[in-house]
């Protein structure tokens, strides 16, 4: 009986060594890279024998509206920072404060990017407009006119408390 179970013990043995053999093959030794004589191309780079056969399309690796040529993109002048950096598109009018004194007026004006929100008074100045009046229910704005604009200042007329479906 002990050699019986000697031979289970090691007919087990060598099935589960073969299983793990199938399972988890050994790794090979991987030879090291030959030295490239030439240089690998880049990615996105055309193979020098390519032709393209259009049969009637056009070249799918082509773009099909050509950038002008010669004109380069003009610099984009950096905003000062504060309320003097703010775009009125940009502005949000979180609310206002009024007095008997129109002077003494405040409206607070938050910002994407700002920390904190901006407390403007009749006659500061943001990126592109001017505080012209502060009233409890609307704000106006004078836009900043470009030079040759006959009609002068545009006035913008902005909501403290729109109702739904109105332009801020």
């Amino acid at each position: 009986m002990a050699k019986k179970m000697m031979r289970h013990v090691l007919l087990l043995s060598v099935l589960i060594f073969g299983v793990g053999l199938a399972v988890f093959p050994q790794a090979k030794p991987q030879n090291p890279p030959a030295p490239q004589q030439e240089e690998v191309p880049p990615v996105y780079t055309v193979p020098k024998d390519y032709r393209y056969i259009a049969s009637g399309r056009r070249d799918p690796f082509v773009n099909p509206v050509p950038k002008p040529k010669g004109t380069a993109a003009a610099p984009v002048p950096a905003r000062p920072p504060g309320l003097k950096g703010v775009l009125l598109r940009e502005a949000q009018i979180k609310g206002v404060v009024t007095s008997k004194l129109p002077s003494m007026n405040v409206v607070i004006i938050s910002a994407p990017g700002a920390k904190a929100p901006y407390f403007a008074h009749i006659g500061d100045e943001l990126y592109d407009a001017v505080v012209k009046s502060i009233r409890l229910e609307t704000v106006t704005f004078a836009l900043n006119a470009p030079a040759g604009d006959v009609n002068g200042p545009r006035e913008i007329v902005r909501k403290v408390r729109p109702k739904p479906g109105e332009d801020k």
